[in-house]
């Protein structure tokens, strides 16, 4: 009896060995797999906030390229009259856009989104914040809204023709110079916000 007892002992003992470092293998496994998934989401953090820098830079230069824009097409637009505008764009001599001191096209600042697209594709976005989820799918949404309305914009001015009068010029140049312009600022401010709030999604962490 008491040699089958031992026997049991030693087997539960055996089995019981063989368990914990089962369970101490998988728990290690998921240790580091969590710091694994830490690192890459630090790692995907820190370049959307890299690529969104260098967005916000690129909105900069657009923002100061329009505003110069802007201050041009106001000096020019009273010295026509009203018939002026009415004639066609292509042979007048009066006004000519590419005239325009300082004029370097329609120009639109060029936003980024690969750091955010790669974090969809890698699926690590599923580890972020909701917080942070919707407000940086917020933000590259409008980033993709800007450039589609700039685009249009640019489309027009490569689309003059014959029948282009001035005043369809200069209606292009006033959505540049004006919506265009008050998109930019607005989505500036907005990029600013979010940078804000990651940072400070990062530090209450």
């Amino acid at each position: 009896m008491k040699k089958t007892t031992k026997s049991v002992l030693k087997y539960l003992l055996e089995f019981l060995i063989v368990a914990f470092g089962v369970f101490l293998g998988i728990y290690v496994s998921e240790q580091e797999s969590k710091k694994k998934t830490k690192q890459e989401r630090e790692k995907s953090v820190n370049y959307i906030l890299e690529e969104l820098n260098d967005n916000k830079n690129s909105l900069q230069k657009s923002i100061s390229y329009h505003q110069l824009i802007k201050t041009k097409m106001d000096s020019i637009v009273p010295t026509l009259s009203g018939t002026d505008v009415y004639e066609a764009y292509w042979g007048n001599k009066k006004f000519k856009h590419n005239q325009i001191k300082g004029w370097n096209g329609v120009r639109l600042a060029n936003l980024e989104d690969t750091a955010f697209e790669g974090a969809k594709i890698s699926g690590i976005i599923q580890e972020y914040q909701i917080e942070f989820i919707h407000d940086i799918s917020k933000i590259y949404n409008q980033q993709k809204k800007y450039t589609e309305f700039g685009t249009s914009i640019l489309n027009r001015m490569i689309n003059i023709n014959s029948s282009t009068k001035i005043i369809d010029v200069f209606g292009s140049i006033r959505l540049m110079t004006g919506d265009l312009l008050i998109n930019e600022k607005q989505l500036l401010e907005n990029i600013q916000k979010v940078e804000t709030n990651i940072k400070m999604l990062r530090n209450n962490k």
